[in-house]
């Protein structure tokens, strides 16, 4: 992935700064769609001029109206198109002679509604390319731009100005999240609705948002993607000046195939999906309100530069619950020193709890609220403060606010710390937590939401390891090459792949072929006992389902009673797979443990890699790590760093070391052959034994699958 900063498209800028908008579709009829859009192009101060088009009326909202485009006057290089599907291909088409080279299409009607609406959007795109059109949607809410008041939606209220950039392939999401930041204070800069996303794609909106003076972070609801590895080239750039924040939707079953009836679009899997955003370095919300809650924390504040979080609060309760959140998600809550608590205590008596949480009791007051601030944030042991306020009447939530706002603004701005503030209630609070947004101070209603939204500035402070390089090793071309003549095969066992694994170098448990009982018995006495005989049969990739593999066979007579036994289940349990023998392996020593390795060729993301631990580890306790091919050393050692297997194999809890720097070399291995082979779909190495630092290890154990 490429970290340059991608240009700006510069012909997304008529979506958001038009010099003239056609409205195609608009309404005299108060309640419908076209009125409403128009109303909010002519209402809310844009200076661009609007020009509705209706083939019977003359004026609308006091404005003329035109029967076609081509009528349309200069100056125009925007068209909403807010008609019924079948006419908006046609009506594409007549903007596109009108020299109109823009159109966000509201209608719905197109790949999201079946068969023949993917057709019609089809010849809707095809149209867009012939005119050389950039088209936003179908099936969108539209733009609005808060700075400048354009809103070219069917949404009724504007949001304040402020530094949020909203991309949402949800109109309804985008809808009610922009009433909830009205009702909330908290301001953006624009919103920006995909749709079907037929044309203008969430990596462009990033580019151009990337060189948005207006904006500071981005907030995109996510359903899906197409083009899963530009987004991710687009969104590590853009998010490392500018910090991306995802919540992505389809994370499961149900959730996906709601999704796929909704945009058409393809939900992938949540863990495939996660690895891929995380290795981009973008920040992953887990609910709605931890996607603005997260955003408002970047926009507001400057991240934190380490984690050690200093709790201010006037109840204990609360204080320990955000203690307690702020530490599961990997931030330190530490005391003070004794200097620092001596210099507390001087400054607001002797009746405070000075511990971390900081408890200034009850009837703290705006003057002990700032003051507390000032002595915190001046501390060189606290990164960042998290002030949490519980209502009485002694309190004054406005004037608190306004206090902490002057005491995270004392420092230089070269030093200043982040200031996190949870006011925890609702209705009593609701005008301190406007002020707070007013006073760009992050506000929220549970110190959990708080801790989360910290956290995420934590991580994105965090550097990323450098995006690794597509290296393809010269073993490959002769891999490549043996799988190619294996191709027609489709999936592949132990007795397929061992002979180009060796030869290219991987760790494999010497092994040997056998067609006969007595080949088998000569082969395990070449190897040396005890042995493992395993089933081999075109097709058969799990055969332990089968009770096709034998351990610890230690003479050859039972070498020879094991091949027949190995045929005669096969034959009872699959009679319609027809063997071709057995597969002689020496048996590899008992390792330090056992782990898997693996590859996937996602649809979205393409090539990736899993490691965790073998067996029950990967398989009940979900003991994995993901990463998209190719990887770094610096990813290997993560993924391994990522996992119990992982961590244990490092000496966790006095554990003996095992052979980390042998597992990187092999992950890397993994990744080269994944870069090098694209008709490998499926692949992995289970089990792979480790044994302790210096020993190496072994692949008992691999099968693959080959795209067709």
């Amino acid at each position: 992935m490429s970290l340059a900063l991608p240009a700006a498209p510069a012909d997304l800028e008529p979506f958001f700064a038009p010099t003239g908008v056609a409205l195609i579709g608009a309404s005299a009829t108060p309640g419908k769609l076209g009125y409403g859009v128009l109303q909010n192009l002519v209402g809310r101060g844009s200076r661009a001029p609007v020009y509705p088009v209706h083939p019977t009326h003359t004026a609308i909202l006091g404005l003329p109206c035109y029967a076609e485009v081509a009528a349309v006057p200069d100056p125009v290089d925007l068209a909403v198109i807010l008609i019924p599907a079948p006419a908006v291909p046609e009506a594409l088409a007549a903007c596109g002679r009108r020299g109109i080279r823009a159109a966000i299409v509201l209608s719905g009607g197109f790949a999201e509604s079946g068969p023949e609406g993917a057709a019609r959007q089809e010849a809707l795109v095809a149209t867009a390319r012939r005119f050389g059109i950039r088209l936003l949607g179908p099936n969108c809410v539209g733009v609005l731009a808060a700075h400048t008041g354009f809103n070219a939606t069917f949404i009724g209220r504007m949001p304040p100005r402020g530094a949020i950039a909203l991309i949402s392939q949800s109109g309804a999401v985008g809808g009610a999240l922009i009433d909830w930041a009205c009702g909330q204070g908290v301001g953006l800069s624009y919103f920006i609705s995909l749709g079907n996303r037929a044309d203008v794609s969430e990596a462009e909106l990033l580019a151009y948002l990337a060189h948005d003076r207006r904006t500071a972070v981005i907030a995109l609801y996510l359903e899906g993607l197409d083009e899963g590895r530009r987004f991710l080239e687009v969104a590590r750039a853009v998010g490392r000046r500018k910090p991306i924040v995802i919540l992505k939707a389809g994370t499961t079953e149900a959730g996906a195939r709601a999704v796929a009836s909704h945009t058409a679009s393809l939900a992938g899997t949540d863990a495939v999906y996660r690895a891929a955003l995380r290795q981009a370095g973008l920040l992953q919300a887990d609910t709605t309100a931890d996607l603005f809650g997260i955003a408002q924390g970047l926009a507001y504040q400057p991240p934190p530069t380490g984690p050690r979080v200093a709790i201010l609060t006037n109840a204990g309760g609360p204080g320990a619950i955000a203690a307690d959140a702020v530490a599961r998600r990997g931030l330190t809550v530490a005391p003070p020193s004794p200097e620092a608590a001596a210099r507390l205590r001087a400054a607001l008596g002797p009746l405070p709890q000075l511990a971390n949480p900081f408890d200034l009791l009850g009837a703290a007051s705006t003057h002990e609220y700032e003051t507390a601030a000032r002595l915190l944030l001046a501390e060189s042991e606290y990164d960042a403060l998290l002030a949490v306020l519980v209502p009485n009447t002694a309190n004054d939530p406005v004037g608190v606010a306004d206090g902490l706002a002057r005491a995270a603004a004392a420092p230089p701005a070269a030093q200043r710390k982040p200031v996190f503030v949870c006011y925890m209630g609702d209705v009593s609070l609701r005008a301190g937590r406007r002020r707070l947004h007013r006073r760009r101070l992050p506000a929220y209603a549970f110190p959990e939401d708080a801790a989360t939204a910290l956290a995420a500035a934590h991580a994105w402070r965090c550097p990323l390891p450098p995006p690794a390089a597509a290296a393809v090793p010269a073993w490959t071309a002769a891999v490549a090459q043996g799988l190619k003549t294996l191709g027609d095969r489709g999936t592949l066992g132990e007795a397929d792949l061992y002979p180009l694994l060796q030869s290219a170098g991987f760790p494999v448990a010497a092994w040997a072929t056998a067609t006969s009982a007595a080949e088998a018995v000569a082969q395990a006495e070449r190897l040396g006992f005890p042995v493992v005989l395993k089933v081999v049969a075109p097709g058969l990739l799990h055969k332990s389902d089968v009770g096709g593999v034998l351990t610890g066979l230690t003479d050859a007579t039972a070498v020879a009673a094991g091949f027949e036994a190995l045929l005669t289940r096969l034959a009872a349990a699959r009679p319609d797979c027809q063997p071709s023998g057995v597969l002689v392996q020496k048996m590899a020593p008992p390792p330090l443990t056992e782990v898997i390795l693996g590859l996937n060729r996602d649809p979205v993301f393409g090539p990736v890699l899993l490691f965790g631990g073998g067996g029950l580890f990967v398989e009940a306790y979900g003991d994995r790590s993901l990463r998209l091919a190719p990887i770094g050393e610096a990813d290997a050692r993560a993924m391994m760093a990522e996992t119990v297997v992982g961590r244990l194999l490092a000496g966790a809890r006095g554990r003996p070391r095992g052979d980390e720097e042998a597992l990187v070399a092999l992950l890397m291995r993994l990744s080269a052959l994944a870069v090098a082979v694209p008709s490998l779909r499926e692949f992995e190495f289970n089990p792979v034994f480790v044994y302790p630092a210096g020993q190496g290890l072994t692949i008992v154990d691999a099968r693959a699958i080959l795209s067709p």
